[in-house]
């Protein structure tokens, strides 16, 4: 029986983890790791404290505006829906896309995503 693993993000020791449970793994990367595309804007910003960080988020979005789309990542489900959450009280035009997500509501926020 096959085995297939597909991940956007492979930590190295996950790498080393497979090879002891698949019989000669390929792995297939695209682009180089840990970079992004050269129209890719990353920011981050230090807040300090894990309450802060919303309030810090607003600040950055609401008050100096950004060009969409923008992606945010988190660190678990339930950070994803508390910032949507968040933000959709805001009024912002956000969408929460997580391993939950079934593959119908995934892929329409991805096409929405695509065109801003």
């Amino acid at each position: 029986m096959a085995k297939f693993l597909f991940s956007a993000t492979m930590q190295p020791a996950i790498e080393e983890v497979l090879k002891t449970v698949m019989d000669d793994p390929v792995k297939i990367q695209i682009g180089l790791r840990n970079s992004t595309a050269q129209t890719v804007k990353q920011e981050l910003i230090y807040v300090g404290k894990d309450d802060a960080k919303i309030p810090s988020l607003r600040q950055r979005i609401l008050e100096k505006g950004f060009e969409p789309p923008m992606l945010i990542f988190v660190q678990s489900k339930v950070r994803a829906k508390e910032l949507h959450r968040e933000l959709k009280y805001d009024g912002m035009n956000v969408e929460c896309i997580h391993g939950d997500c079934k593959k119908s509501d995934r892929d329409e926020i991805i096409k929405k995503f695509r065109v801003g």
